[in-house]
């Protein structure tokens, strides 16, 4: 299988790549392979590390209050972070509720990054022009991107806000901070409100920049960030409503 993968990788050009963004489920890859685990997801990796690519995985904690312990507390996105929490030497982004992990050759792109998960020195912002791409893995492209709430939160969507958190966040045994904060949603009762990607996928699905495979009843993709990026711009330029359910009335709705 990561034969399999590997010829996927390079028909798409992954490897010319500088940063990686990985979204996975690595319960469809585990299956569809008898090698051990462990040793499977390190051969994986190490199809980017060993050539000078640097990975970035979201390990979103979600943790609104009590202490986030950067080396410490657990992903809830599942596997691969806590993989890699555990088993490669990393960085981590020190935000409570939405954290990443990166290893390879410049994981320190998620150092030092300010307390807004989604604003203007964000990962999002960080990965903008420079030679990035994202892999779904085994995840379905529907499921989202939270590139979409840099894009929110630049343009300043009135459906969201920014919420800070009292989470007392510790790194190498030491105090750093609290406040750290996300653009969250006013109205979380309001499903007009929820999040989807359908309707960004009917825009933007046949181009180019969007490469996918069918595996195993599922899915590989591979997008230039920038491309999407750019994309994701314009279409809330043209549609302030592209990224929620919601139809014309939020304005009266918010209120």
């Amino acid at each position: 299988m990561i034969n399999k993968i590997d010829k996927i990788f390079k028909k798409t050009g992954l490897y010319k790549a500088s940063y990686i963004y990985i979204y996975s489920d690595f319960r469809i890859f585990f299956k569809t392979s008898k090698t051990d685990p462990i040793k499977l997801t390190k051969t994986f990796l190490e199809l980017f590390t060993k050539k000078g690519i640097t990975c970035i995985i979201p390990s979103f904690s979600y943790t609104i209050f009590g202490n986030f312990v950067v080396e410490e507390t657990k992903s809830k996105l599942g596997f691969l972070a806590n993989f890699i929490i555990k088993n490669f030497d990393h960085e981590r982004y020190e935000h409570p509720l939405f954290s990443f992990v990166a290893i390879g050759k410049n994981k320190k792109i998620v150092k030092n990054i300010g307390k807004s998960a989604f604003g203007k020195d964000s990962v999002h912002s960080r990965l903008y022009n420079n030679n990035a791409f994202f892999l779904y893995f085994f995840r379905p492209l529907k499921e989202g991107n939270t590139l979409v709430h840099h894009i929110e939160k630049i343009n300043k969507a009135p459906y969201r806000f920014e919420k800070k958190f009292v989470t007392k966040v510790y790194k190498n045994k030491k105090y750093i901070g609290k406040n750290y904060s996300a653009y969250l949603r006013k109205d979380i009762d309001n499903k007009k409100f929820n999040f989807t990607f359908r309707k960004v996928l009917k825009k933007i699905n046949d181009n180019k920049y969007i490469k996918l495979f069918r595996v195993r009843n599922s899915e590989i993709a591979v997008i230039n960030y920038d491309y999407l990026y750019q994309d994701l711009f314009k279409l809330y330029k043209k549609d302030s409503n592209i990224f929620i359910k919601s139809g014309k009335n939020w304005k009266k709705i918010l209120i």
